[in-house]
């Protein structure tokens, strides 16, 4: 990898992960939200703002790339995802992270737009169409998965329309923290 590597944060809202990701090199990203994006924001002029489609041409190509919680946004992910391999470096990486288990399915991914939830065979189909090749993929958060159950199966007993998250008490981050 080169010293100083061009890194493109997909789906980077107002830049959240810039800081950290510029330890390693060069950042930019693309938002398609404008609301998210402050134009007076520290790091307004690194952002793209637009869809990640073929309107994209940064002119340029990434030894990283990032995609935290994007293609679930996405109604034709595989494009979304053939664009990112056609942007990257011989050498380059691309890091995407997605919810998984489409069981686990709430009213949180309805107010979120999600498309989908993700299982591996999903997510391995969608990246191997795009001609991306897979080095290491594995569920995380796994722990969650009775707690979002638990969601799941409240929600089908008790009916609601979707809300953004609430900040849960106290104890539950101190609980949460310690794990």
């Amino acid at each position: 990898m080169p010293a100083t590597r061009e890194i493109l944060d997909v789906g980077c809202g107002d830049g959240l992960f810039f800081p950290a990701l510029s330890q390693f090199g060069n950042v930019t990203g693309v938002e398609s939200d404008t609301e998210i994006v402050d134009p007076a924001g520290e790091f307004f002029e690194q952002i793209h703002i637009g869809q990640f489609d073929d309107s994209y041409q940064p002119h340029k190509q990434f030894q990283w790339i990032t995609m935290l919680d994007v293609i679930e946004h996405i109604p034709d992910a595989t494009s979304a995802l053939q664009l990112a391999s056609a942007l990257l470096t011989d050498d380059g990486k691309v890091l995407i992270t997605v919810p998984a288990f489409n069981l686990l399915w709430t009213k949180h991914d309805d107010f979120n737009h999600h498309q989908t939830r993700y299982n591996k065979r999903l997510l391995k189909r969608q990246t191997t169409a795009a001609g991306l090749k897979i080095i290491n993929m594995h569920y995380f958060y796994h722990w969650t998965f009775a707690a979002k159950l638990l969601v799941r199966l409240k929600e089908s007993i008790v009916t609601a329309p979707p809300a953004s998250a609430q900040v849960p008490a106290t104890w539950v981050n101190k609980t949460c923290q310690t794990l």
